[in-house]
């Protein structure tokens, strides 16, 4: 009985030690996440990482070469074996995603307007074929002028050229008025029906019956002559071919019946 005894409280000894050596195989990181079994803590503290891929480079510098088994040889970065294989449900190396894994990118990152639709292809890269308007899809969207052929029924009329033909869309989608003709507003040549252009005037004050002013013909932006052309003093015009403007010695101007 007393054998017995003791190989019974030796068993339960050796149970009681066993249990006290169980221990959790999640891995629990210094800012309150917890990594699954297999999984550690990325040494830089963000999110995890396969354990076997930290492993691989403790205590090696980036660049170092790493190997994990069943995968092909690559180097260390950030504390991390870059080895992987597409469809390992992680992203390393050359890859762009992996599975559901898109590293926080949407179609609007790869320059669509739209945010929703961005896939994982078979290859790890970026499938975009779901994500709607940018750029180069042949279609006016959002902010675009044009899209290739689209020019959204514009003409050059809507780049203020006086003639409709020659307008064209760059490839950053904005007209492309290289071929437009017929002039327009702001080219510093009189056409169409402009009063002026920069610097050229169709007429002058004299020819238009201001004689004698103190100020000379300004234009405008949209090709007119402005409000201050033409004056005989701060706010004042004579009345064009009935009066002209006369100053005393004092330099003191005003508008003189002719």
């Amino acid at each position: 009985m007393a054998t017995r005894a003791i190989l019974a409280c030796a068993a339960l000894a050796w149970l009681a030690a066993g249990a006290g050596c169980l221990t959790s195989s999640n891995s629990h990181c210094s800012n309150d996440l917890t990594c699954p079994s297999g999984m550690s803590c990325h040494p830089s503290g963000e999110g995890c990482v396969d354990s076997d891929l930290v492993v691989a480079c403790r205590g090696g510098d980036d660049g170092k070469p790493c190997s994990v088994a069943g995968m092909p040889p690559a180097s260390c970065l950030g504390g991390v074996c870059q080895a992987s294989r597409c469809g390992d449900g992680r992203i390393t190396g050359a890859e762009q995603c992996d599975g559901n894994f898109l590293k926080s990118q949407t179609c609007q990152t790869q320059g669509f307007y739209e945010p929703a639709g961005l896939t994982c292809g078979a290859d790890c890269k970026f499938d975009t074929s779901a994500c709607v308007g940018r750029c180069g899809d042949g279609i006016k969207n959002g902010m675009e002028q044009c899209d290739a052929k689209d020019l959204g029924g514009a003409s050059c009329f809507a780049a203020g050229f006086y003639r409709a033909r020659g307008l064209a869309c760059k490839e950053d989608c904005t007209f492309d008025i290289q071929s437009c003709t017929g002039g327009r507003c702001g080219d510093g040549a009189i056409n169409g029906l402009e009063q002026c252009d920069g610097k050229a005037f169709n007429r002058t004050c004299d020819s238009m019956g201001f004689a004698g002013v103190m100020s000379g013909l300004s234009c405008t932006t949209k090709c007119t002559f402005a409000s201050q052309s033409c004056l005989c003093a701060p706010g004042r015009r004579c009345k064009a071919n009935k009066q002209h403007c006369a100053c005393d010695k004092f330099g003191s101007c005003g508008c003189v019946d002719n």
